[in-house]
């Protein structure tokens, strides 16, 4: 998905209101591994080093096209919360990792 498009749609009021349902309803856990998530806005202050990210996954993944498509960007019924950790084996579990090394946030391999 191009870059503009998903800029525009991660900064949108209608996506952060979709959100904050995700995880309202999920109890601020996450969908997978169940261990609480820290969720801006929605979680208690928590110090930054005992955070854990929450991320809000779309189950059918969107693209260039179906951005535009509530019933998929936008529906509580495509979307999970899950943690970081969750999140990147989900979109890298096919990709094997040499020891010493990591994806970052932005899904960039760095040194562990």
């Amino acid at each position: 998905m191009s870059y503009g498009i998903r800029k525009s749609f991660y900064k949108s009021k209608a996506w952060n209101n979709c959100k904050k349902e995700v995880w309202l309803r999920q109890n601020l856990l996450c969908g997978i591994c169940y261990k609480p998530v820290y969720v801006a806005g929605l979680s208690p202050y928590m110090p930054k080093e005992k955070r854990r990210i929450g991320i809000v996954h779309h189950i059918k993944h969107l693209n260039d096209i179906n951005v535009f498509d509530d019933n998929v960007a936008l529906n509580v019924d495509n979307l999970i919360g899950v943690c970081k950790d969750c999140h990147e084996k989900e979109h890298h579990q096919d990709i094997s990792v040499r020891k010493g090394y990591k994806f970052d946030e932005d899904g960039n391999l760095v040194s562990s």
